[in-house]
């Protein structure tokens, strides 16, 4: 049997020499070569097209949030007390790469050609400005006090240019609507135009002030009178006076009340006052500040305001590979009672659900793509055999087992397939080079979300799409090498005379 076998082989690899295929079956051979590369080519194609669509805009779509977000449970306070302990602990799950603060409100940017509706958020040295960096066009990231970033579609849409200055109303907080004036610093375009029309970015503690989650308090001294002022809460607060005893302790204390006081600097004196939200349902972050003696007269320590201990969540970035739901899973375990998770498949289903439904249309194209490389195979296999039935009779009469015979056609119409396979992965990757280098195929990003066709060689994916091709292929070569089973020796050798 093996060296019927190897027979088979070298006589299949005789058939396939150029010397042997000139005749009238080589320009059969030649278009079914063409077909199986055109198949495979579109193959290596779609696959790579599909997943460059999911990989970038996945990418940008957490780019401009996160894989996972950490969010306050109570939809009516878009904001959460920070716990640097919650954060440390996040980090050290596994499968996780970072996490920071992230802070966002709705805002309106107006010019003098128009006004329009946007998601301003913040940058600071917690927050990664790696996403936003690589998509800039003009300027820079590097926020100053009033500096702002925006999106070319905005910029354009309000007739800016860098170095212009606009206003932008912040919406959030006690105190309603926040102008500001900024400058613009720099544009991006990621090309994802749902998302370059939403987000500006500028400096997060415009965003922390603005938003009204805490107070901060100053005080005014002058002798013995004391003068507290709090900002960031629509109604007057509630001060709070503790005095530190003699033990180091803090008691609450009746002698003053109000946002003024007649405090005789006495040494060692010492008082601590938190300014209170009136209304509870305001969700003020209390602020605190120290009052103390020094050389005799009332001096101050103050923390800079509460509201700078808010945010309004965490972001959390996952590892490339690691599964989303085990480490969402881990998080939410970890979070104290009143938080909650969200992945960025909640966050934007509608574009995650048409990625999917991306990868239906790929299986539906290898699978037309195998069929007619079959079809295509089996025509030509079988005029192979019609054109070698005295080949095919000689053999018989010599003693071949009809397998034996099988196996030649078969062994044939493999090597037929795989140079289809090899010209067709080379056409199919120097396409993808070509588009990944110069990126010629453009999109309209109004429907595709994207401006340019993206592409990813997938190598893994391809190659087990390949082998599962190829094996098909092969396989469906038995049934038309069935057809020399009804070539008889007597017949055969009659026609070849």
């Amino acid at each position: 049997m093996p060296n019927l076998t190897s027979l088979s082989r070298k006589i299949a690899k005789r058939l396939g020499a150029k010397s042997s295929t000139a005749s009238w079956s080589r320009p059969v051979v030649r278009i079914a070569t063409v077909g199986v590369a055109i198949g495979m080519a579109l193959i290596v194609v779609a696959t790579s097209i599909v997943h460059g669509f999911q990989q970038e805009v996945k990418e940008l779509v957490v780019g401009f949030g996160s894989d996972i977000q950490v969010l306050n449970a109570d939809y009516d306070d878009q904001k959460i007390v920070r716990q640097p302990a919650i954060e440390a602990a996040l980090t050290e799950f596994e499968g996780v790469r970072a996490v920071h603060p992230f802070y966002t409100l709705p805002g309106i940017l107006e010019s003098q050609s128009g006004v329009k509706g946007v998601v301003a958020k913040g940058l600071n040295e917690e927050t990664t400005q790696a996403f936003l960096e690589r998509f800039m066009v003009d300027g820079n990231v590097d926020l100053e006090e009033d500096g702002a970033v925006l999106s070319v579609h905005q910029a354009q849409r309000l007739d800016l240019t860098v170095g212009d200055r606009f206003t932008v109303y912040l919406v959030g907080g006690p105190n309603g609507v926040r102008p500001r004036n900024f400058r613009l610093t720099g544009t991006y375009r990621t090309g994802l135009l749902e998302y370059d029309q939403e987000f500006m970015f500028l400096p997060a503690a415009w965003i922390q002030e603005a938003a009204g989650w805490g107070l901060e308090m100053q005080v005014l001294a002058e002798g013995q009178a004391v003068e507290l002022r709090s900002f960031g809460s629509s109604a007057a607060p509630v001060y709070q006076w503790h005095r530190r005893n003699d033990s180091g302790t803090w008691e609450p204390t009746r002698e003053v009340v109000g946002s003024t006081a007649s405090l005789v600097p006495e040494v060692g004196a010492e008082f601590m006052v938190t300014a209170v939200g009136r209304d509870a349902n305001e969700r003020i972050i209390p602020d605190s500040i120290r009052l103390f003696v020094a050389d005799g007269t009332w001096e101050w320590e103050r923390l800079g305001g509460s509201w700078q201990a808010a945010s309004s969540g965490l972001e959390v970035y996952v590892e490339p590979g690691a599964e989303l739901w085990d480490v969402e899973a881990q998080i939410y375990d970890a979070l104290p009672i009143g938080w909650r998770t969200e992945t960025v498949l909640q966050q934007a289903p509608e574009m995650f659900t048409w990625l999917g439904m991306l990868d239906l249309n790929v299986e539906i194209i290898i699978g037309l793509m195998v069929l007619i490389s079959v079809i295509n195979m089996t025509s030509a296999l079988l005029i192979l055999i019609l054109e070698r039935r005295p080949m095919v009779g000689m053999l018989k009469a010599l003693g071949m087992p009809d397998a034996s015979v099988m196996r030649v056609f078969f062994w044939q119409a493999v090597r037929i397939v795989g140079r289809g396979f090899l010209w067709g992965n080379l056409v199919g990757l120097g396409l993808v080079a070509l588009q990944g280098a110069t990126g010629w195929v453009a999109l309209n990003p109004e429907a595709y979300y994207l401006d340019v066709v993206p592409v990813r060689v997938d190598a893994a994916y391809l190659v087990g799409v390949e082998v599962l091709a190829f094996a098909a292929c092969a396989l469906m070569m038995a049934l038309p090498s069935l057809a020399s089973l009804r070539i008889h020796p007597a017949e055969a050798l009659r026609i070849n005379r």
